[in-house]
């Protein structure tokens, strides 16, 4: 179920799988325009928008906007790899390697 806030925004639907040697984030977006797609990362905090190419309803609410805020596993270097994924709108994959243990 996606969240929805009175003010356009939806919380997308994500997945993520822990690895042996890397954590993969999918986070899915259908109908949002790829070119709006902003990801950034700020203190393990990971931060992912994108814009719908346009309006729709869920929940009686009128949703403009994607926005995804998680923390990311301590493990894991803050740098990463995106791709983008299409099939009926874009599935965002951010990979992070794991750290290395001394």
């Amino acid at each position: 179920m996606v969240r929805v806030s009175p003010n356009g925004k939806a919380e997308p639907l994500h997945t993520v799988f822990d690895l042996p040697d890397r954590v993969e984030i999918l986070i899915d977006l259908p109908l949002a325009d790829e070119k709006s797609l902003t990801v950034s990362l700020y203190q393990k905090t990971l931060k992912v928008r994108a814009k719908l190419r346009e309006k729709i309803l869920i929940g009686g609410y009128e949703v403009e906007e994607y926005v995804k805020i998680m923390k990311i596993p301590e493990d894991v270097d803050e740098e990463y790899e995106l791709e983008i994924v299409n099939r009926e709108g874009p599935i965002v994959v951010i990979v992070f390697p794991k750290a290395a243990r001394p």
